[in-house]
This record gives structure tokens, C-alpha cells and sequence, in this order.
């Protein structure tokens, strides 16, 4: 900050000044010259914040040019070091998969013996009641 941020008694709006005894206590020209030399350090206060502005975005810039460099490495590392995770993964996940289809097809099979058991379980006896048995005719 240099030496114009500093408070100098003669430049903030009524400071230091005491109104005339010639005038009323609330106006006339003293009024005018306050408004005016408040405006005056207001627009020099907007002049030093737009400097600062500039300044803080020249500076910025390669700031931000670093921060988006130290991010894009970082962002190849872990692409790097995420690829042989990738890779294990891939081959466990063939391993389960290959252990559950054969698993599945098992159960399959299974199933389908099940069902077609269990049809013919149940076409035995209507057939059985269809067409009496000679075997089963009661002997004397």
C-alpha cells in the first residue's frame, strides 16, 4: 500500500474544517466544497482500486497457469497409476464370470432334469388309470 491509502486530515469530507461564523451551521458553499472534494477522493480511491485490479490479474494469470499445470500432472499420474488397477480388475472380473456361468449353466441343467422328471412323474399315473394293467387284475 503506498502512501496514499493513508488517512490525511485534509482529505476526507469535512475534516479539520469548522463552519464559518458567518454561516449557518448546516449549508451554503462549505456544503458544496465538501460534496465536491468527496467526490474528488472517491474517484481517486475507484482509480487506486482499478489499478489494484489490473495488478492482481497480471499476476493472477501465470498464478493460475501453475495451478492448472500442477492439476493436469496430477491428473496423469493417477491416470497412470489407475491403469494396472484397471487391468487386475479386468481379470478378476473374467475369473467370477467364467465361475458363474459355468455355475450357472450347472443349475440349468439341474433344473431342466427337475422339470422334466417331475412331468413325467406326473403322465405315469394318468396313464397308469387309462389303461388297467393286466398285471394288476386281481387273481383266484
Amino acid at each position: 500500500m503506498g502512501t496514499d491509502d493513508q488517512n490525511v486530515p485534509g482529505e476526507q469530507p469535512g475534516a479539520g474544517e469548522q463552519p464559518d461564523a458567518g454561516e449557518p451551521a448546516g449549508g451554503g458553499s462549505s456544503r458544496r466544497e465538501q460534496a465536491q472534494r468527496a467526490r474528488e477522493l472517491g474517484e481517486r480511491w475507484v482509480g487506486q482500486l482499478q489499478v489494484m485490479i489490473e495488478e492482481a490479474g497480471k499476476t493472477a494469470g501465470p498464478v493460475l497457469r501453475d495451478v492448472a499445470a500442477k492439476a493436469a500432472e496430477l491428473a496423469a499420474v493417477a491416470a497412470e497409476n489407475a491403469g494396472p488397477v484397471a487391468h487386475k480388475a479386468a481379470n478378476v472380473t473374467e475369473h467370477v464370470g467364467d465361475r458363474l456361468a459355468a455355475r450357472s449353466k450347472d443349475l440349468a441343467a439341474d433344473l431342466r432334469r427337475a422339470a422334466e422328471a417331475g412331468r413325467a412323474q406326473a403322465a405315469a399315473p394318468a396313464d397308469e388309470t387309462a389303461a388297467p394293467n393286466p398285471d394288476d387284475a386281481p387273481k383266484s
